[in-house]
């Protein structure tokens, strides 16, 4: 039974929202003052969810307030915590032109309905928040090219689809809450249409083969900052452990091989166009888009390694990426450019603290020993290996060519002969400092003692690995 809480989750979504809101009718002076409030706020309530599942040693706690729409359990805790702080810390260094009062406010939207979508615990609230969070890069103000509004908006149809399914089979079945998470889970409910059309939703929102094309456009044509936000959400494989493993359990166990290798082929292929793209934003996001397809293949891999390496990687991919991301977003406003890999620019000369910044979070990114991303990789590689023995070889040698796009990439920006003509270029100033040596400082940390993250995880990954009552039933009729 589900234990009962002060409503924290509720508050971690609604200051935002509320914040949201004052930022929209604000001035452009203000809407950083706002921004910080929505985000520290959640992250506190987020905070003292993550110390309430802790105390409880894992158990599922409920909201007595909420009816049953929000709950707070070992997969989600983390995720409230982390997303608030990155959102926070992005608030804090964004350059000015970064942070007018309507970007600010889509932020901070974006913020409210990824952590609603962490935290429900029912169907139509998942639903609700993911479409929410994905409006300002469908309708604005983060539109940028088409084919980022096609795969988002095909993903918010392809999840109502399955909701709709999903609704209609448990209501026949005699369901009495159609819309829980804890009543579906394990019943199959909807079959393969539903178990399908949730696969869609995920394969378009993370940019899976064949709807990768979205996420580079989405980065080079759109405000960069708040796109890594968004990506870094990484609801697409949160939507995966929170509804499609548990409750589907029988189509995912033939489906998901199939899916893995999918998740795996796309991996290698975005770092080979990584290796052959010249202009950074498009790299980082290749980078993000191979790390993001290793994370499904973990989760999808059924083995307690992959699934515990999957979920570790999310923390290293969200916190590297928005470290790398930040810093290139630094430098391009420093210089006034987009930057591209074509030639040797030297810029270590004017930004050196940017050039370490930059070059510890990419070599977390790729499992340098030392850092929180050689455990997940560790992991990560192990789980996909013992599943696909073959196509598993396929995850480390994404990764090794995706460390070779990074050093590339690092040496095309910083090495090389410094550039004349360039005066009055400041380095990191001291709000980009905090929240950069934050980042840094936490990756290593993790990495010299990932014991905690690696506990947390462990706990969510073996909910998600063991059977349910409803999933051991069923195969026992079949027998």
């Amino acid at each position: 039974m589900s234990e009962l809480i002060f409503p924290f989750v509720s508050a971690a979504i609604g200051i935002p929202a509320l914040a949201a809101a004052a930022a929209a009718v604000g001035s452009d002076r203000r809407s950083r003052i706002a921004g910080l409030a929505g985000s520290s706020g959640a992250a506190l309530c987020a905070l003292e969810t993550l110390r309430e599942v802790h105390a409880a040693g894992g158990a599922r706690l409920s909201e007595p307030w909420a009816l049953g729409l929000f709950t707070a359990d070992p997969l989600n805790a983390t995720f409230l915590l982390l997303y608030s702080l990155l959102t926070m810390g992005i608030l804090i260094l964004a350059p000015r032109r970064d942070t007018s009062a309507k970007i600010s406010a889509a932020t901070l939207l974006v913020l409210a309905a990824t952590l609603a979508a962490y935290g429900a615990d029912n169907l139509l609230v998942l639903a609700a928040a993911w479409i929410l969070s994905a409006l300002p890069f469908i309708l604005g103000p983060f539109t940028g090219t088409w084919r980022p509004r096609a795969g988002l908006g095909l993903s918010c149809v392809a999840i109502l689809g399955a909701l709709g399914v999903i609704a209609g089979a448990a209501r026949d079945a005699g369901a009495v809450n159609p819309f829980s998470l804890a009543e579906l889970q394990g019943h199959n409910f909807g079959g393969s249409a539903a178990f399908a059309l949730l696969i869609i939703a995920i394969v378009c929102r993370k940019g899976i083969f064949p709807a990768h094309a979205w996420i580079e456009d989405a980065a080079e044509a759109g405000p960069v900052l708040p796109m890594c936000l968004f990506i870094n959400g990484h609801l697409g494989a949160f939507l995966l452990a929170r509804v499609v493993i548990p409750g589907f359990p029988l189509s995912a166990q033939g489906a998901f091989p199939i899916l893995s290798d999918l998740a795996l082929f796309t991996a290698i292929y975005a770092a080979v166009r990584a290796v052959a793209e010249s202009r950074a934003r498009r790299i980082l996001a290749l980078l993000v888009l191979s790390q993001s397809a290793c994370i499904l293949a973990g989760l999808e891999s059924a083995t307690q390694e992959g699934i515990t390496g999957a979920l570790v990687h999310c923390i290293v991919v969200a916190v590297a990426t928005t470290g790398l991301f930040s810093v290139l977003r630094l430098m391009e406003v420093r210089f006034g450019r987009l930057f591209t890999s074509d030639h040797y620019l030297g810029l270590a000369e004017y930004t050196p603290r940017l050039a370490v910044f930059f070059v510890v979070c990419g070599l977390a990114l790729v499992g340098l020993p030392g850092t929180l991303g050689f455990c997940s990789q560790d992991l990560l590689i192990h789980g996909t290996l013992l599943s696909h023995p073959q196509i598993g070889l396929l995850l480390p040698l994404a990764t090794a060519m995706n460390a070779v796009s990074l050093f590339r990439l690092f040496s095309k920006l910083f090495l090389g002969t410094h550039r004349t003509g360039i005066h009055g270029i400041s380095d990191a100033i001291p709000r980009e400092r905090w929240v950069l040596s934050a980042i840094a400082i936490f990756i290593v940390a993790a990495g010299v003692m990932p014991s905690a993250v690696l506990a947390l995880r462990r706990n969510a990954a073996q909910a998600l690995n063991a059977p349910s009552p409803a999933h051991s039933a069923s195969i026992a009729r079949s027998r």
